[in-house]
C-alpha cells in the first residue's frame, strides 16, 4: 500500500539566519520537488488541514505550553528544529559577552523544555552533534536526528576568480562574537586582536570596537547576503572565523567555513576540542592560546598552499549542498 503524503505545515521562527537557512530554503526546495507544503510567515501557526507542523526553536515556556495544547487541539505531528544553545548544558548556555544573551532566559528555557518538549515534539531535527546531546536531557536519542547546515546551490554557487595576494582579512561575524557595549574581545584573542592591528581588516555589518576596518560593509538582507557576500570578498585573501572555547561555541556549526568555500576565500577558524570547524584543513586551523609570532607562521603557511587549501574547502562543500542532500529532511517529515 503507497503511503499516503504528508500535508506539511513549515513555520520559521524567523527570517534572519537559523529560519532562512533550517526551514526557509529546504522549505522551498521541497515544494519544488513536489511536496505538499505551506510555508508560513515566520511564527504564524495556521491550520489549513496540515498534518505536521515544521518549525524550530521551541524553548520558551509559554510558547511551548500553548504549543503542546495546539497539538492537542489540531491532532497534528510536531517536527521541531534547533540550531543554537538557548539552555542549559553542562551548566552553560549565552557566553557572557554573546548580546543575545539579556534576551534568552537559559534557565527558564530548560524548565518550560524538561516538562513540555517531550509531550510536543514527535521528532527533531539539530545542527550539530554537541546539540543533539545537550538535547537529550529532554528528550529520547531515538526522536532526534542531526541535520548539518547545508547552502543551497541556486543561492550559493558563485563562478571563481583568483585572490588578489594582498594579505587582507574579512570578518563577517554578528555581535554574537563580541561586546561592543561593555568592551569585552568575545571569540577573539588578544593575540589575534593584535597580530590584526597593522593588517588591512574589512568588515561586514557592525564593527568590533577593536578593530578600525579599511571598509565597513553594510548589512546586507537575506535574500542578497549570498552575493554580497561574494563581491565583498573579491578583494580579500582570508576570512576569519575566531570562536572561543566555550560550551555554545561548541554546539555552533560550521556554516561560516562552507559560505567561505562557496566564494573561493581560505577561511582560518579556531581549533580546539570540539570546535566545529574540527573538519577544516590543518593549515587553517588556529589553536587555542596560538600568539602573534604562530599566528604569523600560520598565515605565511596559508599563503604557501592557499590553492591545496581551497580544494580542500570545495571538496568540504561539495558534501553540503542542500539540493543533493533534502533527502534527509523527507525522511523526517514523514
Amino acid at each position: 500500500m503507497e503511503e499516503k503524503q504528508p500535508i506539511i505545515n513549515a513555520v520559521p521562527a524567523g527570517i534572519d539566519g537559523c529560519g532562512h537557512y533550517r526551514i526557509i530554503q529546504p522549505a522551498l526546495i521541497m515544494q519544488q520537488l513536489g511536496a505538499d507544503l505551506t510555508l508560513s510567515p515566520a511564527a504564524h501557526f495556521r491550520t489549513f488541514g496540515q498534518n505536521i507542523t515544521w518549525t524550530q526553536r521551541m524553548c520558551n515556556t509559554s510558547l511551548l505550553e500553548r504549543m503542546v495544547k495546539y497539538k492537542e487541539t489540531t491532532k497534528q505531528r510536531f517536527v521541531v528544529d534547533f540550531d543554537d544553545l538557548l539552555w542549559l548544558y553542562e551548566g552553560e548556555s549565552l557566553p557572557d559577552y554573546n548580546l543575545c544573551r539579556a534576551k534568552v532566559n537559559s534557565v527558564e528555557n530548560t524548565a518550560g523544555m524538561a516538562k513540555y518538549l517531550d509531550k510536543l515534539a514527535d521528532k527533531v531535527t539539530v545542527s550539530t552533534d554537541e546539540l543533539k546531546k545537550s538535547l537529550l536531557q529532554f528528550v529520547d536519542e531515538s526522536k532526534i536526528t542531526v541535520i548539518p547546515n547545508m547552502l543551497a546551490y541556486k543561492e550559493w554557487y558563485h563562478a571563481q576568480s583568483p585572490r588578489p595576494k594582498k594579505d587582507i582579512f574579512y570578518f563577517a561575524g554578528s555581535y554574537t562574537h563580541y561586546d561592543n557595549v561593555n568592551k569585552k574581545l568575545g571569540d577573539f584573542s588578544q593575540n589575534l586582536v593584535h597580530f590584526l592591528g597593522n593588517k588591512k581588516v574589512v568588515v561586514k555589518s557592525l564593527c568590533p570596537y577593536f578593530i578600525k576596518p579599511e571598509i565597513n560593509y553594510k548589512a546586507s538582507r537575506l535574500t542578497t547576503y549570498a552575493n554580497d557576500f561574494w563581491k565583498e570578498t573579491r578583494n580579500v585573501d582570508f576570512i576569519i572565523a575566531p570562536l572561543a572555547n566555550n560550551v555554545f561555541n561548541k554546539c555552533k556549526s560550521d556554516l561560516k567555513y562552507l559560505e567561505s568555500a562557496a566564494v573561493g576565500r581560505v577561511c582560518l577558524v579556531s581549533d580546539f576540542p570540539g570546535s566545529p570547524y574540527s573538519g577544516a584543513h590543518p593549515y587553517q586551523k588556529i589553536p587555542e592560546g596560538t600568539t602573534t609570532t604562530g599566528l604569523k607562521y600560520i598565515v605565511e603557511r596559508a599563503n604557501e598552499h592557499y590553492d591545496e587549501i581551497l580544494k580542500y574547502q570545495y571538496e568540504y562543500l561539495n558534501k553540503r549542498w542542500l539540493d543533493n542532500n533534502i533527502g534527509l529532511y523527507s525522511e523526517v517529515l514523514k
